[in-house]
């Protein structure tokens, strides 16, 4: 079914026919606190490496994260069983890659990249000492052009023109953002099951993927900013992060880090690749949805801490955005 590897070559599975997963029993305690609940697990090891992957399948998207620890020299074979478009995100340190049809590539941690991978095999060489921290959203090319049609924000990636080979999509590579490195806390610290964690989890990594697919028709446009326009702006975001439950408006938060709407909306773009409103809209949504999930809180009590009027509007923007039905969910905690 998959290929057979000996001696330093360690296979790392991109995705998976079927699953069999590993119960928690069987995972070294020293991970457990990194364990996503909702998640399937395995875990390998030998005298060489650790390597444990946790699996989330969220509709149209398949969620892996790759812990991987090198006691030795080894060299890490990525293969994808089928063809697939994984958005990568890369933690904690840098990879050289050598095996693409064209040059190879380097995988530079807080970098990302969307990958349109066929069914073949890479090979990564990984130092004795060295620790990753692989974080990957699937999907199949047929499945993302079907989720352009909801999401037109994704239009400029399905536009690509792909290689006839495993190759990045992207021209260049991306940052990981303050916006997308929120998101993935969020995912990787996400303690709900079931119903309540899929639909929250979808939700990031459809963020997680307009949001590349926003850095990328900018790239163009974005310039680095200056030490002072950097705090600056990270002030604003961690702002925004802490007060969800205040009804900001764009000129509101402009005036209060005396700048011109205009000129805050453009920056906020460019530096996080997403607008301000949206961004505000994502931290309200959140803080409703992460409220409605607490039992002991009444819907009124929701309803007013996220700023709205009433219980109908309030169930009416969260379900539309989470795709789901809060009722329902409320009645399964």
């Amino acid at each position: 079914m998959y290929p057979t590897l000996f001696e330093e070559n360690k296979l790392l599975l991109i995705d998976r026919l079927e699953q069999s997963y590993l119960p928690a029993t069987y995972i070294p305690t020293e991970y457990l606190p990194l364990i996503i609940p909702y998640a399937g697990l395995y875990y390998e090891q030998d005298n060489d490496f650790n390597m444990l992957t946790q699996h989330v399948p969220l509709g149209p998207f398949s969620l892996w994260l790759h812990d991987v620890f090198a006691r030795k020299d080894i060299v890490l074979c990525p293969y994808a069983p089928f063809h697939l478009w994984a958005l990568h995100f890369m933690y904690e340190d840098t990879l050289r890659a050598v095996t693409f049809k064209t040059n190879g590539f380097t995988l530079e941690e807080k970098q990302c990249n969307l990958f349109n991978l066929y069914a073949d095999m890479h090979r990564v060489p990984m130092f004795a000492g060295q620790k990753i921290l692989s974080f990957h959203i699937n999907i199949l090319p047929s499945a993302f052009m079907q989720l352009v049609q909801v999401y037109p924000g994704l239009q400029s990636l399905a536009n690509k023109r792909l290689q006839k080979h495993s190759s990045i999509i992207n021209e260049k590579p991306y940052r990981i953002n303050a916006v997308c490195n929120m998101l993935i806390q969020n995912i990787v610290s996400c303690r709900y099951i079931e119903s309540q964690a899929r639909h929250y989890l979808e939700r990031c990594c459809l963020d997680l993927f307009l949001n590349f697919a926003q850095q990328d028709a900018i790239s163009d446009e974005v310039r680095i900013p200056n030490e002072a326009q950097a705090r600056l702006y990270h002030d604003i975001f961690e702002y925004l992060v802490e007060h969800p439950h205040q009804p900001h408006t764009a000129d509101q938060v402009a005036k209060m880090f005396d700048m011109s709407g205009v000129k805050l909306a453009t920056a906020f773009r460019h530096q996080f690749s997403v607008g301000i409103n949206a961004f505000i809209h994502m931290l309200k949504m959140m803080l409703a949805y992460n409220s409605l999930m607490q039992q002991c809180v009444s819907l009124k009590e929701v309803a007013h801490t996220a700023g709205y009027k009433t219980i109908d509007e309030l169930v009416r923007e969260v379900e539309k955005y989470y795709n789901c039905n809060i009722a329902a969910l409320r009645r399964s905690m």
